[in-house]
């Protein structure tokens, strides 16, 4: 025996295809039929629900086995490395102009590396300019939008000043109202 649900979203007759749809230019008719379009949608949003659900659960478990082989990987990556600078570094060092050892199947390297710094920015802009040295120091300027906004009128497509005067950097893109589907699924 069918669920009420099963029931009452095959209650109507739909194209088999929905690509059909637009050639057979499907319209809705009724509330029933409105009603019957909203069942529809809800279904499709909760078979949705549920495939992405499922990629989830299997894209974790993906991720468990890759992180795995990651980690596989970067500790055989580490060990070898580990080895073959201890058998390389005496090299480097009795002939420090020697940057690269060529082999078959790859090559063994060893680059001087500039510094790292780890700045306390704040601490950094205090000291900048108690020493007045503000050329070091970036100022960005923005627009406050949000409080401008509030003070202009939309004219057309331009945006305007109380005194009629037209911002320039602003234009008005009128959009059309927005149409949503709001099933009773979605208030749960």
């Amino acid at each position: 025996m069918a669920s009420l649900e099963e029931y009452l979203l095959d209650s109507y007759e739909t194209p088999e295809n929905i690509d059909d749809i637009e050639n057979q230019r499907f319209r809705i008719k009724d509330d029933n039929q409105a009603d019957w379009a909203l069942r529809k949608i809800a279904r499709a949003r909760q078979d949705m629900k549920e495939a992405e659900e499922t990629a989830a659960m299997e894209i974790e478990k993906i991720n468990r086995w890759l992180d795995g082989q990651r980690d596989e990987s970067l500790r055989t990556e580490r060990f070898f490395t580990a080895l073959l600078q201890e058998y390389y570094e005496p090299r480097f060092m009795t002939n420090p102009d020697k940057k690269t050892y060529k082999l078959p199947s790859g090559k063994v390297q060893r680059r001087t590396q500039q510094p790292r710094f780890d700045r306390d920015n704040e601490a950094l802009l205090a000291w900048l300019k108690q020493r007045e040295m503000t050329d070091y120091v970036e100022v960005k300027e923005t627009p406050k939008w949000e409080e401008l906004k509030k003070n202009l009128q939309v004219f057309g497509q331009n945006v305007v000043t109380p005194g009629g005067e037209v911002v320039d950097g602003v234009a008005v893109f009128h959009r059309a109202p927005s149409f949503k589907i709001v099933t009773e699924e979605d208030n749960k």
